[in-house]
């Protein structure tokens, strides 16, 4: 099984390397923009998956999250 961060690596046991577990972690903020926003992203996630919200919400706030983290990266 190959290490769930995805470098390729192939742990003893578990599922990441030592350490790839934040790797993992660190690149998922970097993606979205950080702590703050993959809160977000999974927040959004979570009410459209308890029904809270429809599929046209859900796009609209993850598309809105993606767009600012892009206006972030260019400042």
């Amino acid at each position: 099984m190959e290490c769930a961060c995805g470098c390729g690596g192939k742990p003893v046991k578990g599922t990441f390397l030592p350490g790839h577990d934040q790797r993992l972690r660190a690149d998922l903020e970097r993606r979205v923009g950080g702590l703050i926003e993959l809160r977000m992203l999974v927040e959004a996630a979570e009410y459209f998956a308890d029904g809270s919200i429809g599929s046209s919400q859900f796009n609209s706030m993850i598309k809105e999250l993606l767009q600012n983290r892009s206006h972030h990266d260019a400042e």
